[in-house]
């Protein structure tokens, strides 16, 4: 077993994790199994006469990423780029296996298509989702099924019409217009895209005193010597808006504590055990200007006293009793200030707000238009480390602002995808190395998928869920693999809403 010391150092560094693996890094991990797929595709062209090779080669690629334990942690929900190839190989076996097994490869193709429109969903990638549910449609038509590809297609226009695909929707509507055995033409296309909604929104910083009861979740998935480690951390608690003194807004809790649970201490799946760090999900208050400008953290020293007195508790209680059990729970213990210190609680509060609030107050979004911008981030598993991220994002539709009411859609819905820019991630990564006693970091990937709702009358959020994975190849043939769902719940002053701060 690595001494403590360097365990301590390798759970400052990352922040994660660790496995004990001797092994040769793994310094691909993402691209690596995107590599398997991309071959996989590449056998889906070439001669009719080696379909059966090719496509059974496929399937062995496409089958070996899905079974990977690092699409696990990745994907934990399934990755989407899988099931789409798998609808792409059962359409290609439709026209290989001959007219015995077409049916039954078309049927396939069918349900691969529907899941991998479902996967590329919850991923927020809808324009994926839509093209397959497209190819679903299509697929039905060749098994000779009218009526269900025709309402397949009409539930592709439908979503073309809620997330503003235009050149898609008309495109598809001359397809739904001849399997109807309609007249298609220019003319006809025109009269049914009269009516296709062009949305442009304006976002407008207007808060007001409110009330608010927030519920909060992270769940965290670690490969650590190819067993999959999960770890689930929660809290619920009270917020208010409140006018201040001078002129601004100030945001406050009251309870975070007594429902609050770090995460620190997963079941123990392998050997040797483990701690993940506490996750900052007990909100630190904080000040706002009247117009929205991010002014200061209120009470960071008290507040990170507090929460790292409560996580010492609660990871001592729920502490095992084995020898090496013990071992990680001092380790775990000895380096919670550190995980919760005032600094990591200031900069990520400010963090939040800017990417929650602030960089919207005036911006005028057109839907469906991805713009891009360069912003400083702190690196997911390694939370001192900040440098330049390349951040994408668009008004992609109008939802309910509450979900549980299913009231009329008057909230925006944004995404936004982040990955650290390369030269600046490699001129951190040379400086620390520069530095570095005892751990380097060999090479390390992020990428982070976030879903924002606001109301753009007021800037208030009412949704806002992110999904992250890394990966690292450090020191001593150590190789780290993590992913993160962030999710959380805030019932506004009577109603339900949904809100998620990122830990």
């Amino acid at each position: 077993m690595r001494s403590r010391v360097e365990c301590l150092v390798l759970a400052l560094l990352v922040g994660s994790c660790s496995t004990t693996s001797h092994k040769a890094p793994t310094t691909d991990a993402p691209a690596g199994l995107t590599a398997q797929l991309n071959y996989a595709e590449f056998l889906l062209s070439g001669d009719a006469s080696t379909c059966n090779d090719r496509l059974t080669r496929a399937q062995e690629q496409i089958g070996s990423v899905d079974a990977n334990p690092k699409t696990r942690v990745m994907y934990p929900d399934g990755w989407a780029a899988v099931a789409d190839l798998e609808y792409r190989v059962h359409l290609a076996w439709a026209e290989c296996a001959g007219a015995a097994h077409r049916e039954e490869h078309l049927r396939t193709a069918v349900s691969a298509a529907r899941h991998a429109a479902e996967l590329y969903r919850d991923m927020f990638d809808y324009h994926s989702m839509v093209v397959l549910q497209f190819d679903a449609s299509v697929a039905l038509h060749d098994l000779g099924e009218k009526s269900a590809a025709i309402a397949s297609l009409e539930t592709t226009l439908g979503m073309d019409r809620e997330f503003g695909f235009a050149d898609d929707a008309r495109e598809n509507y001359e397809l739904l217009l001849a399997w109807r055995g309609e007249p298609a033409g220019d003319a006809q296309v025109a009269a049914l895209m009269q009516d296709f909604p062009k949305r442009q929104v304006e976002m407008k910083f207007q808060w007001g005193p409110r009330d608010a009861q927030i519920t909060l979740e992270s769940r965290r998935a670690c490969l650590l010597d190819r067993q999959v480690v999960s770890s689930r951390a929660s809290a619920s608690f009270d917020g208010q808006i409140r006018a201040n003194d001078n002129g601004g807004w100030s945001v406050s809790y009251a309870r975070r504590l007594t429902n609050y649970e770090p995460g620190v201490w997963p079941i123990m799946q392998g050997s040797p055990p483990m701690a993940f760090p506490p996750v900052l999900i007990p909100e630190a208050g904080f000040e706002v200007s009247a117009s929205g400008e991010f002014n200061v953290v209120t009470e960071p020293k008290a507040f990170a006293e507090q929460l790292a007195a409560r996580t010492e508790e609660l990871i001592r209680t729920s502490a095992q009793s084995d020898e090496h059990a013990r071992d990680i729970v001092e380790l775990a213990v000895e380096k919670t200030p550190a995980d919760l210190s005032p600094g990591l609680l200031e900069a990520v509060t400010a963090e939040n707000y800017q990417f929650e609030t602030a960089m919207w107050i005036g911006a005028t979004l057109d839907q469906g238009v991805w713009y891009e911008v360069s912003a400083p981030l702190s690196l997911p598993g390694m939370p001192r480390a900040v440098t330049q991220n390349s951040i994408q994002f668009a008004f992609t539709r109008m939802v309910p602002c509450s979900a549980e009411a299913m009231t009329q859609p008057t909230c925006v819905e944004i995404i936004m995808r982040a990955a650290p820019e390369q030269e600046a991630l490699n001129r951190l990564l040379a400086d620390y190395n520069n530095h570095a006693d005892v751990v380097r970091v060999d090479s390390y990937t992020a990428s982070i998928t976030t879903r924002l709702v606001t109301d753009p009358a007021t800037l208030l959020p009412f949704a806002h869920e992110k999904k992250v994975y890394w990966s690292a190849s450090v020191g001593k043939g150590i190789s780290l693999l993590q992913s993160e769902h962030v999710l959380a719940t805030t019932r506004y002053g009577g109603w339900s809403e949904v809100t998620t701060r990122r830990p």
